[in-house]
């Protein structure tokens, strides 16, 4: 892709959410260890402030993860903290999907605090003697540690950078900006078929292991191959030889498909093991450890848990 289309078809996004931790450390309980073991830093007493059995509570931090999941599984890496790359594709239904949790976290938080000081009362029988009426905040206080935000901003374009600098400089600056964004594309895709050559490797190994083969594992592969199209900014034509041979010869079977015929196994197998091969010889070799899935709470989520 010419790096002067890239502006059209994608663009930096952020998802910042903020929760309360519900946690506090205790350095008074954490020296009466010390003092009882004769000993010194080897841990610290962090106490739950809520009851163990908190729904409302738990509701807030279950939509919370939800949004990260949804945030990592639409957007692709980018090399900077807390921004990835978001298709302009599929910015509409993206932007859509997260007022829309956005709206039920903001539903949530606001049933947790109605339920905060019955909590808190629960959660003094539970403490005993560790309960410290210090460690909560008011309810005007709490309600300002819960939030979510979304912010894009244009991908970068050494074309639009024109800061005063001599011109040597700022040439050599355009520059360095082109390579970062050949690089940031690279890196992106490299993401994207990381994603399904965890999902095929696994099929393929589900497969050739037994005819148990579980229903959500094909479901992944099929998932994928439904979303990852939408990511594809960079038109790729190797990316998207890949993406179409994944979709025509694995996304087309069910898990009930596979469990009834020993032969249709076998086959899907070895395309399975084939794609997969593509996809090694995209990314330069086959990962040496599995692709990190997307999970509730991504290492690199601009999270903020707030005491």
């Amino acid at each position: 892709m010419n790096i002067t289309d890239i502006q059209s078809k994608v663009m930096l996004c952020s998802v910042t959410k903020s929760i309360w931790v519900a946690r506090r450390y205790d350095g008074k309980v954490t020296e009466e260890v010390e003092t009882k073991h004769q000993t010194r830093g080897i841990g610290r007493f962090n106490k739950r402030l809520l009851p163990e059995h908190a729904p409302s509570f738990a509701e807030v931090a279950s939509i919370g993860n939800r949004i990260s999941s949804y945030y990592y599984a639409h957007t692709l890496h980018y090399g900077q903290l807390g921004v990835r790359l978001l298709p302009t594709m599929i910015y509409m239904e993206f932007a859509e999907k997260m007022r829309a949790m956005k709206d039920e976290f903001d539903l949530a938080v606001r049933v947790f605090l109605t339920d905060y000081l019955d909590l808190k009362e629960k959660a003094r029988a539970e403490l005993n003697g560790l309960f410290n009426e210090a460690d909560y905040p008011t309810l005007a206080e709490l309600s300002g540690k819960f939030g979510v935000r979304m912010a894009v901003l244009p991908f970068p374009d050494a074309s639009q950078f024109g800061v005063d600098l001599p011109d040597d400089v700022l040439t050599s600056l355009r520059s360095e900006i082109d390579q970062h964004v050949m690089k940031s594309i690279a890196d992106a895709n490299n993401d994207l078929v990381g994603r399904l050559y965890e999902a095929v490797s696994n099929l393929a190994s589900r497969l050739y292991a037994s005819g148990n083969v579980r229903l959500d594992v094909a479901n992944q592969v099929r998932e994928l191959c439904a979303l990852l199209p939408k990511l594809n900014f960079s038109n790729d034509p190797k990316l998207t030889h890949i993406l179409e041979q994944a979709r025509t010869h694995l996304a087309v079977y069910s898990g009930a498909d596979l469990k009834e015929s020993n032969v249709l196994r076998s086959q899907v197998a070895a395309k399975a093991h084939e794609i997969e091969g593509l996809m090694a010889a995209f990314m330069g070799g086959a990962p040496s450890a599995p692709m990190p899935a997307v999970t509730a709470e991504p290492q690199k989520l601009q999270l903020r848990l707030v005491a």
